[in-house]
Formats: structure tokens, C-alpha cells, sequence
């Protein structure tokens, strides 16, 4: 017999409507093949239907003792599937931690080819493409001034990303919409309503 620990990526969903979830999740399915869900929330027969038929690694939240969470928010790994009307629940202050030790940056100059997954527990910069099933995970900021074909996941305080292709970006545990980029440098961070997607080099006119 063997025994070894693995760390799984987990992704937390909370439902509110069927409509709701169908809609997000046929929208990010290949994204979260990815991932094993923890579902919350509104769980109809036709929700754990759909979960079996596409063959999604998954436990209902009720039926599961495991307890997550997160290193500054409980919420922060977590996609609540409700209408967009719903307004926003205003994120909490973030809490002010000295560094005593500088977090080591890796900087990758080459493409990052098909099936190549970077792991890594400080900043990522890239100054090329991310090619498509290529994956770039990072505890850390990242920065890619190529195109995201694949998946790149930042759990740090900012992004910078010259250009989304057709891969995936999630940030802070929340994917982030394509029609958000436009072939325009973007800087992402949280601001007090949430995920905040401004152009690097926007002008201000005084």
C-alpha cells in the first residue's frame, strides 16, 4: 500500500438559480475540468445530473466535512452563481502584512509550450506566449506581455496582462470574462467592489 498527500485545487460554487448555473457553468466547463468542485448553495437533480453526465469531479458541500477557506478571505476562492442584478457585497479590508523576506520572482523568457504546468509559490513574469493546455498557477503577481492561450491563475495583489487569446485567466478565484480585454495592456486588481480591469497605460486628462 501507498499513501501520498496531494494538493487539490478546489473550486467553490454557490448556486442560486438553475438558469444561473447552467449558464456560468457551460460557459467556463472546459476551464473547470480543471478543478473539483465544492457545490453550495441551490442543488436541483438537474444540477448533479449535469455534473455526472460531463463527467465533473465534485461533493455537494452538505455531504462533505472538509472545511475550506482562504489565506485572507473566506470567500476568495469561491464563484456564487446568482443574476447579474444582484448588487455586490462590498469586499473587506484587506489586512496590512510586513514582508520580511523578499518573494523570489520567476521570469520566463521562452514560450510556455502545450502541457507544461509552472507552479510556483512567489511572483511570475512572462515575456512570452502561454500556448494553448499550458497552465501557469502563482501564489504570487503575475505579469505576461505575450498571449494567453492557456490558463494562467494569480492568487497575488495584481495582474498585468498585454493580451487574452482564448485561454483563461482566474484571478483570486474568480474567472474573469474575455469580452473584459481588448488587445490593450490591462492592470488587475480588487478594488472595493471587487475585480477592477483599467488599461496599464490609460491617459488622464486634466
Amino acid at each position: 500500500m501507498k499513501a501520498k498527500q496531494k494538493n487539490l485545487r478546489i473550486f467553490e460554487i454557490e448556486i442560486t438559480t438553475d438558469e444561473a448555473f447552467f449558464a456560468y457553468m457551460e460557459k467556463n466547463k472546459i476551464l473547470l475540468k480543471e478543478f473539483f468542485l465544492l457545490i453550495h448553495g441551490h442543488i436541483s437533480s438537474d444540477v448533479t445530473d449535469y455534473l455526472d453526465k460531463e463527467a465533473f469531479c465534485y461533493k455537494l458541500a452538505r455531504d462533505c466535512p472538509i472545511k475550506t477557506g482562504s489565506r485572507e478571505r473566506s470567500d476568495e476562492k469561491s464563484a456564487i452563481i446568482e443574476p447579474k442584478s444582484t448588487p455586490k457585497v462590498q469586499e473587506p479590508a484587506r489586512k496590512h502584512t510586513v514582508i520580511a523576506e523578499k518573494v523570489r520572482t520567476l521570469v520566463l523568457r521562452q514560450p510556455i509550450r502545450s502541457g507544461v504546468e509552472i507552479d510556483h509559490a512567489g511572483d511570475v513574469t512572462i515575456f512570452a506566449r502561454v500556448n494553448s493546455a499550458a497552465k501557469v498557477i502563482a501564489e504570487g503577481n503575475v505579469e505576461v506581455y505575450g498571449v494567453i492561450d492557456g490558463l494562467v491563475q494569480c492568487d497575488g495583489e495584481y495582474m498585468i496582462v498585454k493580451d487574452l487569446g482564448k485561454g483563461h485567466i482566474i484571478f483570486n478565484g474568480e474567472i474573469l470574462d474575455s469580452d473584459l480585454f481588448d488587445g490593450r495592456v490591462k492592470r488587475i486588481t480588487y478594488g472595493k467592489s471587487g475585480v477592477e480591469i483599467k488599461d496599464l497605460f490609460e491617459t488622464t486628462h486634466y
